[in-house]
């Protein structure tokens, strides 16, 4: 089993309200290991994003805060590391693949210049000829045509699969060690989707990196993750490796995604089975078990956390009695 990359304890993350600090993020941990894909789903709301931005302290400010846990990435923590070293190890050793590239992207600048500019900066010895050859290289790299046409582009001029692989591009500029990839086929058609995905493999392959895969697309997961963990309500509600979540879920919240998933043996144009009610807002949250809090419980599996526990080797679960059986 090769060394882990990333580890994460207890991580807690929140926001400020005129009410106090609500956790999106509430005791996750997890760890990465070198070369692999760690894929991390479940519904919208449920604390995929907000826990990977705050690996890399990328809350928007001063909202939200990462107020307790901890992040070793290669042994060196990260939590309360000061800016300009942790402004070295983000972008350089740690890549990001935003959910919108239309957003992450700044649009008055063109697809050259914020290229230049993030390659310079974590490589001061690097002309700007250089860097621009570099760019190039990058834009070709990840299938982009005609790239010493297209760098000079707007991100509006860009389809939103170019725009993606624009994003990739710079993700990948510095060779990061791990790559976090937020939603990266969002938006996309089938095809394109497809694209990115085997473009994300060829790239790992080739540069040896790990990579945290954020989705709620259950098929991405199958075909590119190693492990995967479930999050629920700012919560790891189960973890193990990608064969044992698709053929043995254990926790009721794992079993409903994937049976919620439609099959070739389905009868045309019947409905697919649903989760009923939906996840509930941060200040809303109950101490026990938020899924019970969601299918109306109101016994003691949502008065008192359940345990998060190991239930068979590299298979984790939070026991709550009322979701695992």
């Amino acid at each position: 089993m090769s060394t882990p990359l990333l580890e994460v304890n207890e991580l807690v993350a929140g926001f400020q309200t005129p009410d106090g600090w609500l956790r999106a993020v509430d005791k996750v941990s997890f760890t990465v290991r070198r070369g692999e894909t760690l894929g991390i789903v479940g519904e919208s709301g449920c604390g995929k994003s907000v826990t990977a931005m705050s690996l890399i302290d990328l809350l928007p400010k001063p909202a939200g805060k990462v107020l307790g846990g901890d992040v070793h990435f290669e042994g060196h923590q990260l939590r309360g590391m000061d800016e300009k070293s942790l402004h070295s190890i983000r972008g350089g050793e740690i890549g990001v693949i935003f959910q919108e590239p239309m957003t992450a992207l700044n649009p008055v600048m063109r697809i050259g210049k914020q290229m230049i500019e993030g390659l310079i900066r974590h490589n001061p010895e690097m002309t700007k000829q250089e860097a621009l050859e570099e760019s190039v290289r990058l834009l070709k790299r990840v299938g982009i045509p005609a790239p010493e046409v297209r760098i000079n582009d707007y991100p509006h001029q860009l389809s939103g699969g170019m725009r993606q692989r624009v994003m990739i591009a710079m993700a990948i500029s510095c060779k990061p060690k791990l790559l976090i990839a937020d939603e990266p086929t969002t938006a996309l058609d089938v095809t394109v989707q497809a694209q990115i995905l085997n473009l994300l493999e060829e790239l790992q392959e080739e540069y040896g990196m790990a990579i945290i895969m954020i989705t709620h697309d259950l098929g991405v997961v199958a075909e590119t993750c190693d492990d995967v963990i479930v999050m629920y309500g700012g919560r790891v509600v189960e973890s193990a490796p990608v064969d044992l979540i698709f053929n043995s879920p254990r926790h009721a919240y794992t079993k409903g995604l994937l049976a919620s998933l439609p099959t070739l043996s389905d009868a045309p144009k019947t409905a697919l089975p649903t989760i009923p009610g939906q996840v509930a807002s941060l200040s809303e949250f109950v101490i026990g078990c938020r899924y019970c809090q969601r299918l109306g419980k109101t016994g003691v599996e949502v008065k008192t956390r359940p345990v998060f526990g190991r239930i068979a080797q590299d298979h984790w679960v939070e026991n709550c009695p009322e979701c695992v059986q």
